[in-house]
C-alpha cells in the first residue's frame, strides 16, 4: 500500500498535494461512477503555458489510483482517505483534511456531479458538510486529546459518508441466488 508521503513526493511538481489529489479522484469518482487514471491525472498535472503535455505518471501514483478505486468499489469498508500518518503533527493533518475535502468537490464538479438538489437527503448533507470542512480551518484548542478525538470523528465521518454516497449513487449488484434446475413436478428425484 502506498503512502501519503511517497504520493506527496511524487507530486512534489503537481498543481496539488497528495490528500488533495486523492480527495479530487474519489470526488470524480462519487461524480461518474468510474474514472480513468488519465482523465484523473490531467487536473492533477494541469500543464501550464510554458510547457507542453503532462509529464509522465510516476508508478507510486498509478498505484495510488489503483488502490483508491478499488478500495472504493470495494464493499468491505477498506476505503480510506489519504491523509499524513497519525504520528504527524495535528496541524498538519487538519489541513490535510481540508484539502482532501477541497479536492472532493472540486473532483466531484469537474466530473459533472448531480446537483445537490437532486441527490437522496443523507448525499445532498454529506457534501454540504464537506463543502464546510473545505471552507474551514481546523482550530486547536487547549486540550490535545480533545483535539485529536474531533479530527479522528471528522475523518471517520468523511471516510463512512463518502463510501455511503458512492453506495447511493452506484449501488453494487447483488449476487444472483444459484438457480436451481428446472424439475418437473411429475418426476421423482433421482437422489444416489
Amino acid at each position: 500500500m502506498v503512502s501519503f508521503d511517497q504520493v506527496d513526493a511524487a507530486l512534489r511538481h503537481a498543481d496539488m498535494q497528495a490528500a488533495e489529489a486523492h480527495g479530487m479522484l474519489i470526488g470524480m469518482a462519487c461524480a461518474a461512477g468510474q474514472v480513468t487514471v488519465q482523465d484523473w491525472w490531467v487536473h492533477v498535472f494541469e500543464p501550464s503555458d510554458d510547457v507542453s503535455g503532462q509529464p509522465d505518471r510516476p508508478e507510486v501514483v498509478d498505484s495510488m489510483y489503483s488502490e483508491a478505486m478499488d478500495s472504493l468499489l470495494d464493499a468491505t469498508g477498506n476505503f480510506d482517505l489519504m491523509l499524513p500518518d497519525d504520528d504527524e503533527a495535528l496541524e498538519l493533518r487538519a489541513d490535510a483534511l481540508h484539502e482532501w475535502c477541497h479536492g472532493f468537490l472540486y473532483g466531484y464538479g469537474v466530473a459533472g456531479g448531480r446537483d445537490i438538489a437532486l441527490l437522496p437527503v443523507e448525499a445532498a448533507e454529506l457534501l454540504r458538510d464537506v463543502t464546510q470542512f473545505a471552507q474551514a480551518r481546523f482550530d486547536l484548542g487547549e486540550d490535545a486529546e480533545e483535539d485529536e478525538l474531533s479530527y479522528s470523528e471528522l475523518v471517520e465521518y468523511v471516510r463512512v459518508g463518502v463510501m455511503l454516497l458512492f453506495e447511493t449513487l452506484y449501488p453494487r449488484a447483488q449476487p444472483k441466488p444459484e438457480s436451481t434446475p428446472d424439475l418437473d413436478e411429475d418426476e421423482p428425484l433421482d437422489i444416489e
